[in-house]
């Protein structure tokens, strides 16, 4: 079972050095990581433009962290488009053992993406200077397990400041476990020690409003992954349920005006 969670988990796109340097190692908004074990991963630290941002200045910033079979690279027409509707910054980070950090030798994992998330938050709240209450933590798919472990702790290694603290969270399309949103909540027992990425134990220590937007068709990561979670908030924000879609077709525009009435309603309380 642990060799099925992980094929779900990470599988990290096979391409060139040659296109990384094309799309990703040429951006000018290119941040370098290094987690606590020395690793080095990139980020791209996304802007909004004045005339876009709705919200009072300074702009929330989203933490972003993407989903399975996709990386950095792959998804940063995605970022900038969230950057233009929601008016925000956002900066979305790459995994261990993903896109240039794959090409390095390195092997994804949980304990790996945990690292990543930590790295990206220390450069936010502790280089940048950004307060937490003007971070949304921003989790798609497997990139919901590093987003709520991030979000459910007191404290992150080597940081002054406090993940409890983030104005709010958006899960899109959420697991409740490597192993529920493979096999299920009641069989996921038998293999609770291999299981990774177990939100369902998490979601409740989550102080800021949380939303969640999941596809009722969804055959990847069932929608009763994101409704178990849902249930289990003590801060939920109205969740969007989308009938009939499944978990790579859900309808960005209709996805986006969601992140963004929800950005609004974080930023005015």
């Amino acid at each position: 079972m642990g060799g099925a969670i992980n094929t779900l988990a990470f599988p990290a796109p096979h391409l060139p050095r040659g296109f990384y340097e094309d799309e990703l190692l040429t951006r000018r908004d290119l941040v370098w990581l290094t987690t606590s074990e020395r690793e080095r991963i990139p980020a791209c630290h996304v802007r909004a433009k004045s005339s876009e941002s709705f919200l009072s200045r300074p702009p929330m910033t989203i933490l972003y962290s993407h989903g399975n079979a996709e990386d950095l690279a792959l998804h940063l027409d995605y970022v900038d488009a969230l950057v233009h509707f929601t008016g925000s910054d956002v900066f979305s980070y790459e995994y261990v053992g993903y896109s240039v950090s794959k090409l390095q030798g390195a092997e994804a994992s949980e304990a790996g993406c945990i690292r990543s998330i930590d790295a990206a938050w220390r450069y936010l709240v502790d280089e940048q200077k950004i307060p937490p209450k003007r971070i949304v933590i921003f989790g798609r798919s497997i990139g919901s397990g590093p987003s709520v472990d991030l979000a459910s702790r007191e404290e992150v290694e080597d940081s002054a400041f406090s993940p409890l603290d983030v104005a709010g969270v958006l899960l899109q399309s959420p697991l409740e476990s490597g192993a529920r949103a493979v096999i299920g909540p009641v069989t996921s027992w038998m293999g609770y020690y291999l299981d990774i990425f177990k939100n369902y134990e998490k979601i409740g220590k989550i102080r800021a409003r949380v939303a969640i937007m999941h596809g009722t068709a969804d055959e990847v990561v069932p929608c009763h992954n994101g409704k178990a979670l849902h249930a289990s908030l003590q801060r939920p924000y109205e969740p969007l349920w989308l009938d009939g879609y499944g978990h790579n077709n859900m309808p960005q525009d209709i996805c986006f005006d969601y992140a963004k009435d929800f950005l609004r309603s974080i930023s005015a309380a």
